[in-house]
């Protein structure tokens, strides 16, 4: 049957015995069976980058998840309905069970109109951009902090969203979270509202590269090239099988939470592509060190834990020939020549990442223009799809009350 990201969180309340709050958009998938038992420990693993395709054709490299997927539930029509599909927005969706309308994040970024500059969102693994209570938070407020949770990812867009409000929700409480620091190796949390566990604090990826600093011909000899390499899963591993080992999980009749972002599989996607021998060699170990944190979580607790494998989104494939392929940012570039040659102010701000241009209306009012305009220019070219105005997004609930269709998509210009 159909499956969202929105349909996680509910499903995973459920089986802890708590309802999601009302700001809920996904539904309980139907794989619970009558009378079962609550389990131990609830672990949420989402594969970052993860192309349903790779199950089957990297399977040979990967028999912890083809074992998982055998003898588990598998949602084979389980789509991403929302855009842009990127990290923060699907982690976002993922732990509130909620679409973005709802939840606030719709990109890695927005535009601060009264500074003028870019916020990043989730920068410093600070919680306040979710405007949703996550499963994290409503495990914490359900057991008044009595449970115990760790988060771990390797980007903040992804760590902070897993992690939930921690302390910084009314009447919560530090929760655990290992976020990754590319400019230093090590981890780091916001310490007003998590909590960094010290045995953590003395690892670093700096030790992860051999001597020649090269993985299968690539220079990884800095904290942030080796996240691009199979070498990094098995640093993600050990942090996670540490805190597994050293956290007191399953020492009461209170079920525990683990929620991780496992980034191997996004970094080495983007750098080398879905099809190269990179992403098959991050795969298999990506696979071998799954079975090493299952281990772990075995010899702590035994088998009664629920194990939900997901992702944010995929990976686009490498375009046929090299004039078939298209830089965002000159998107930038086509806008100033064709509306604005001389000032080239017209633009504030683009992330790719969002699919958001931001526009200073002031200026597009003294060129004479309007939104619709740049709009039906950048629908002209070939390689874009659709574009749709503030104006168009405004009208988008208005037109659903009339047609109601499938959970589609939006993206704001």
């Amino acid at each position: 049957m159909p499956a969202a990201q929105q349909d996680v969180a509910p499903t995973l309340a459920a089986a802890l015995g708590v309802p999601m709050p009302p700001t809920t958009t996904g539904r309980v998938l139907p794989v619970l069976r009558p009378g079962f038992a609550p389990p131990r420990v609830v672990f949420v693993l989402v594969l970052d980058g993860m192309r349903r395709d790779y199950f089957d054709r990297y399977a040979d490299v990967m028999p912890t998840l083809t074992a998982l997927r055998r003898r588990g539930a598998w949602f084979r029509q389980a789509r991403v309905n929302v855009l842009p599909s990127n990290t923060a927005v699907g982690h976002s969706t993922i732990s509130t069970g909620t679409d973005p309308r709802v939840h606030g994040i719709t990109g890695v970024s927005l535009y601060d109109r009264v500074h003028h500059r870019p916020h990043n969102l989730f920068e410093g693994a600070a919680p306040q951009d979710l405007m949703a209570l996550t499963l994290a938070d409503v495990w914490q407020l359900a057991t008044a902090g009595r449970a115990i949770i760790l988060a771990q990812g390797s980007i903040a867009r992804a760590a902070t969203p897993l992690a939930g409000h921690g302390a910084c929700q009314l009447n919560g409480s530090p929760v655990v979270l290992a976020s990754y620091d590319q400019q230093t190796g090590g981890w780091i949390t916001n310490p007003s509202c998590y909590r960094l566990p010290e045995y953590l604090k003395d690892r670093n990826s700096r030790t992860l590269p051999p001597a020649d600093g090269e993985w299968m011909h690539h220079r990884v000899d800095s904290p942030a090239a080796v996240r691009y390499s199979g070498l990094f899963p098995a640093f993600e591993a050990d942090a996670m099988t540490a805190m597994i080992e050293r956290e007191p999980l399953g020492q009461d009749n209170v079920a525990d939470l683990i929620l991780m972002n496992y980034k191997g599989a996004d970094f080495v996607g983007h750098k080398y592509g879905p099809d190269s021998n990179e992403i098959r060699a991050t795969l298999g170990e990506m696979d071998g060190q799954l079975a090493r944190m299952l281990a772990a979580l075995e010899t702590k607790i035994g088998s009664n834990y629920l194990l939900a494998v997901t992702a944010d989104h995929g990976m686009p494939s490498e375009p046929p020939s090299p004039d078939r392929r298209h830089f965002a940012p000159s998107i930038v570039d086509l806008l100033h020549e064709k509306f604005d040659p001389e000032g080239k102010r017209l633009i504030t701000s683009f992330d790719a990442e969002n699919c958001q241009i931001f526009v200073d209306e002031d200026r597009l009012s003294d060129l004479g223009l309007t939104l619709r305009d740049l709009a039906d220019f950048l629908e002209s070219l070939p390689f874009v799809f659709a574009v749709f105005t503030d104006d168009d997004v405004r009208r988008a609930p208005d037109a659903a009350k009339v047609v109601t269709p499938p959970r589609g998509h939006t993206r704001n210009k």
